[in-house]
């Protein structure tokens, strides 16, 4: 009687725990529940090791498959041999979010691929050249949380690119890149300067290490470059990588003339807030400017004295009282700053020595042509090797390691000399009485025409900066009225939007023809 009463609590106890990995398959296998980990809150790799207990890691991994795979090497339809290694994942989850997500995985690295699984093996002899495709991923996990990786490459000299999905599997939804770096407890705002820091400074460096820039300046294509490098590093655009407990890591990257013209760049920030890196506060004053360089804080401050009335008459920039404005997209760290003139009347530039020993400047009149928006021009990359910054007479110079002295009013003045635009074309927003035009040349001239060409403007437009928002530009318009030219200024930065073919203006400063609002406008490239 003890051995068949224990039988049968064996054998209930055998069907309980059948039932319950049958229920725990079908959480895995058919939705996307949640699962318990005693590191939740721990970030984690499917490659690089978990702080995940062991059964975590197990349902983990089976929540993320292999749509695709493919090991082979064929010889494609006009006779080349080709290795192909190709592993394209998808989401083991029952959601409109995954079916997304694993359409586009689909779409973008197993479609072209799906004709060779029927190509017969191809025999390479030992000098026949064998280019390699390479596509694979990897899964980066934050408790039930995913950063799903696909890696590319297509041979050549190119580096291997990376593009990423962020999932939740406890809702079943996506996740932007932002949403799951505030689950890690991440300002996004600070998380996205460091970004365009690490990216701004490596392209910077590059330019110096290079010295091809000068082409590249005279024909637009620097700045096209500089200010794509912003753009292209917004935090949507980014890759999470997850490679241990106390760091993410975000694939961004810069813009470069060689191969494809992108190079990945990886930065690594911790998870846990560490102390502010100690940097000395550089001040300097000139006249009636005066500069402020403490850690985030960068201002420039022109007191209201008869040299700064004075502009009113010689260049119609009239500010009310004392200003202090901030410097905008200054991202280097700066060991050095002097404020001297450029040209004869009062002309204050602030000029910048970074760490890496190159100079910036901030054109102090320049920009207030177009409005009150301070702008931080490309760095002048000739002046380089620097070690401080002295001011000589009403004038700047760059004392170098190699201890000569590099004058740097001239070289301001090349750099602000005109140069070609790379948001060129013609582009329309609005209908009816609304409606408005804006047409770009690359010489830099412009016209601009509002209220169903009620109001009509020309003149030229002069690059200012890089920003996140596209080039900046200041523009110099004048309309004929019947009380004679009425001349607007203000600055804008401009990207063209090749996905949807339109011209994003981002208003900055000044008295803008097409709106009163700070807001992006959205116009459409017009033909013809």
């Amino acid at each position: 009687m003890k051995h068949k009463r224990l039988t049968a609590l064996v054998l209930a106890a055998a069907l309980v725990l059948a039932a319950a990995l049958v229920l725990a398959a079908a959480l895995v296998l058919a939705g996307c529940g949640g699962t318990k980990s005693s590191s939740g809150s721990a970030a984690a790799s499917q490659s690089t090791g978990s702080s995940q207990n062991a059964p975590a890691i197990a349902v983990q991994k089976e929540r993320i498959m292999e749509q695709f795979t493919l090991e082979k090497t064929v010889r494609n339809e006009w006779g080349s041999a080709q290795k192909l290694t190709i592993h394209v994942p998808q989401l083991v989850c029952d959601s409109p979010d995954a079916e997304y997500i694993n359409d586009e995985l689909a779409a973008m690295y197993a479609a072209e691929y799906r004709d060779y699984e029927s190509y017969p093996q191809a025999e390479v002899s030992q000098d026949e050249w064998c280019p390699q495709t390479y596509i694979d991923w990897d899964a980066y996990w934050y408790g039930d949380c995913v950063s799903l990786v696909v890696s590319s490459y297509y041979g050549g000299t190119d580096p291997i690119y990376t593009q990423g999905w962020c999932f939740d599997f406890a809702a079943g939804h996506k996740l932007s890149v932002t949403e799951l770096l505030m689950r890690m407890g991440l300002d996004p705002d600070e998380t996205q300067l460091a970004v365009y820091r690490a990216a701004i400074q490596t392209f910077d460096r590059n330019m110096v290490q290079q010295e091809y820039y000068d082409s590249l300046r005279e024909s637009g294509m620097l700045s096209g470059m500089r200010a794509d490098t912003l753009r292209d590093n917004g935090l949507e655009n980014l890759t999470v990588l997850l490679k241990n407990e106390n760091t993410v890591t975000l694939v961004a990257g810069y813009h470069t003339t060689a191969g494809s013209g992108w190079r990945p760049l990886e930065v690594e920030l911790p998870l846990t807030p560490a102390a502010p890196a100690k940097t000395p506060v550089l001040t300097d004053t000139y006249g009636s400017v005066s500069v402020l360089l403490d850690g985030d804080i960068r201002t420039v401050t022109i007191k209201h004295t008869p040299e700064i009335i004075a502009w009113a008459e010689d260049y119609d920039i009239r500010l009310d009282g004392d200003v202090t404005l901030p410097i905008r997209n200054a991202y280097h760290n700066y060991v050095d700053v002097c404020i001297g003139e450029l040209g004869a009347s009062f002309h204050p530039v602030v000029y910048l020595l970074t760490e890496d020993g190159f100079v910036e400047y901030v054109d102090v009149l320049r920009c207030l042509l177009y409005g009150q928006s301070l702008l931080c021009a490309d760095p002048i990359y000739i002046a380089n090797n620097g070690t401080a910054l002295a001011l000589r007479d009403a004038e700047v110079s760059l004392l170098c390691a190699d201890g000569t002295e590099t004058e740097l009013a001239p070289l301001t003045a090349e750099w602000n000399s005109p140069q070609q635009v790379d948001s060129t074309g013609s582009f329309s927003l609005g209908e009816g009485e609304n409606w408005c035009w804006l047409d770009l040349n690359s010489g830099g001239g412009c016209q601009l025409a509002t209220h169903n060409n009620r109001y009509f403007y020309q003149g030229a437009v002069t690059y200012l900066g890089a920003t996140p928002d596209g080039t900046a530009l200041g523009f110099s318009l004048v309309r004929d009225t019947e009380n004679g030219p009425e001349w607007v200024a203000f600055s804008a930065a401009l990207k063209l939007d090749y996905s949807i073919d339109c011209l994003i203006l981002t208003p900055l400063s000044g008295q803008n023809p097409l709106t009163n609002e700070t807001v992006p406008l959205v116009l459409t490239h017009s033909y013809g």
